[in-house]
């Protein structure tokens, strides 16, 4: 059964400040993204898969440096080269510059026998197993290139909105057009876009911007059998009349993602079926944690702590009141985290403003000492607070 390997959003080049190699320069975090991309690519040359395709997003920047594009030529490209695999590899939002005129990185992998990279909307035609399987391919384009293609294609300006509406009316055509001018017997569309109704659960790393061209599901040609989209990093089913799925990215980006199934998805050509493939992921683990009322508040915090968090990613996240991380043993907390593979920790204290009844007054300094009395009465530095702010206000009103 010829199967057809696509996988999206890598991200290889992210840059990750901790478990840093003094002698790549490159973090472990950044690793474990390269790891599950080599896997993906690993399970095409152990399928003899006719076709492996990156939808978007190899690497995180249109440069990056020259350690991950090593990485990335000697683990999948040339070990899929050396079995005979073809490799396409669209641009995405983060590796498409806004000039076309513009080299990336993406293309230093064209001179491989292998590789072909897509920059541009275009139609492919291969035949796998006696099957002839078509292809349109919409590479990513950014909003000002696609607001200047409607310039161009019409002579004229026209406002960012209108002509997100004339983009979707004339790429609606074209894609009808190419698709029923291929001779094939299974149609792919494949892009890197964001699809209306595609869920997001990053919360750092946002994949879809405001003001970004999306696609809508009516663009998509009848006669197309499998829409297979990257940018968004959530594995989905958007619709399944058309049929539009994201692969989703092969390793978790940020935070949001946390609870997200990471993998690939793979295509039998012969049946037209598709399946998610799951791929190993780095635990992340969020503790939240309000000892805003608590009487013990580090014994508390340590508890919420699970014993085995060897390989996890930790962040704590700490609400209690103003002036309470004093109280609070952080050395025994850092102690319970060190054997994590990384912790951070926030803290956010909860300012009450205190209420009573003053009399009734005028005067600025007089108005200035009941406030600091009402609401830092037990700081620790309210005597400091009290004769700055009397300084500061005399110097004013003389």
């Amino acid at each position: 059964m010829p199967q057809i390997v696509l996988v999206g959003d890598v991200h290889e080049g992210m840059n990750f400040g901790f478990k840093v190699d003094p002698d790549t320069g490159i973090s472990e975090r950044a690793m474990d993204l390269h790891k599950n991309f080599s896997l993906a690519a690993k399970h095409a040359m152990e399928a003899d898969s006719p076709l492996f395709i990156i939808l978007g997003d190899l690497f995180d920047r249109t440069h990056v440096a020259p350690a991950f594009r090593e990485l990335v030529r000697k683990d999948v490209v040339e070990p899929l080269e050396e079995k005979g695999i073809e490799t396409w590899i669209l641009a995405g939002n983060h590796d498409q510059p806004r000039s076309t005129a513009r080299s990336t990185s993406l293309d230093d992998f064209r001179g491989y026998s292998n590789v072909e990279v897509f920059r541009e909307p275009t139609t492919q035609v291969v035949e796998i197993d006696s099957k002839k399987v078509g292809f349109l391919i919409i590479p990513y384009l950014h909003p000002e290139q696609v607001v200047q293609r409607v310039k161009e294609k019409l002579g004229e300006d026209v406002p960012r909105e209108q002509a997100y509406e004339l983009a979707r009316k004339i790429w609606k055509e074209w894609m009808a057009e190419k698709s029923r001018q291929m001779d094939a017997d299974f149609k792919i569309l494949l892009g890197h876009f964001y699809v209306e109704g595609a869920k997001i659960s990053s919360t750092t790393h946002i994949e879809h911007l405001p003001n970004e061209f999306s696609f809508a599901k009516e663009m998509i040609p009848d006669d197309i059998d499998i829409t297979v989209f990257g940018h968004i990093h959530l594995h989905q089913v958007v619709s399944k009349k058309p049929l539009i799925i994201y692969t989703g990215a092969p390793e978790r980006i940020d935070w949001g993602e946390r609870e997200d199934d990471k993998g690939f998805i793979t295509i039998d050509t012969d049946t037209k079926q598709w399946e998610f493939e799951k791929l190993k992921t780095r635990p992340m683990l969020k503790i939240s944690i309000d000892i805003t009322d608590s009487e013990n508040p580090t014994e508390d915090i340590l508890d919420m702590i699970p014993a085995d968090i060897g390989d996890a990613m930790i962040r704590l996240e700490v609400i209690s009141k103003e002036g309470m991380r004093a109280r609070i043993d952080e050395n025994r907390i850092s102690a319970k985290l060190k054997d994590s593979f990384h912790y951070g920790a926030s803290w956010k204290e909860e300012k009450v403003e205190k209420v009573g009844i003053v009399d009734f007054t005028l005067d600025p300094l007089q108005l200035f000492r009941d406030f600091v009395v009402l609401n830092y009465d037990d700081h620790p530095k309210k005597n400091e607070l009290l004769d700055e702010g009397e300084a500061m206000l005399r110097e004013v009103l003389n």
